[in-house]
């Protein structure tokens, strides 16, 4: 199983795939983060066990998990992939830090050598978040994703579709 170790300031985190030990610890995360989610334990049990239609990379400082990517295959697997960042999250005390963005950057080449292994290519990634979100900055940063359509009171507001077209043709 490929790691990939970086280093941001003067803290080192590495991003690898999730394992089974590490379920509890992304809970963690994600009650921390979407507070109007109930079971955090049972989404993230329950994801993890769906690879590799979803696939989970995690951020770790030393032994603690701080940060977590949940990518998603939609519509089958194809040979031309429509991948979704279906969610990211990241402990409140480790954000404004990178961590987000370096899931991004450091998990999505993971993913496509995963795909390229199968005969597939990434087509496009797909983000739904909040119209408020600041991550929107993230991921048009990272994956040059673009606001493409608007849902009014999808969840407890407004939600954005975010695309970002022909990844594949980019490094």
């Amino acid at each position: 199983m490929a790691q990939l170790q970086m280093t941001n300031t003067d803290t080192k985190y590495k991003i690898r795939r999730i394992e089974s030990t590490d379920v509890t610890s992304v809970a963690k995360v994600h009650s921390q983060s979407f507070s109007r989610q109930i079971d955090s334990a049972g989404w993230v049990s329950c994801n993890f066990k769906a690879h590799p239609r979803i696939r989970i990379f995690v951020a770790q400082v030393d032994e603690e998990i701080v940060g977590y990517i949940q990518w998603i295959e939609k519509s089958g697997f194809r040979k031309e992939v429509v991948l979704e960042l279906e969610q990211i999250a990241v402990l409140p005390a480790w954000r404004n830090q990178g961590v987000g963005s370096n899931l991004i950057n450091f998990s999505l080449p993971l993913v496509k050598e995963e795909l390229a292994n199968r005969g597939a290519v990434l087509k496009h990634v797909l983000v739904t978040t909040r119209t408020n979100n600041e991550a929107q900055k993230i991921y048009r940063e990272t994956l040059n994703a673009s606001v493409v359509t608007t849902i009014p009171d999808l969840f407890s507001s407004a939600e954005v579709i975010m695309l970002s077209r022909n990844i594949s043709e980019r490094s």
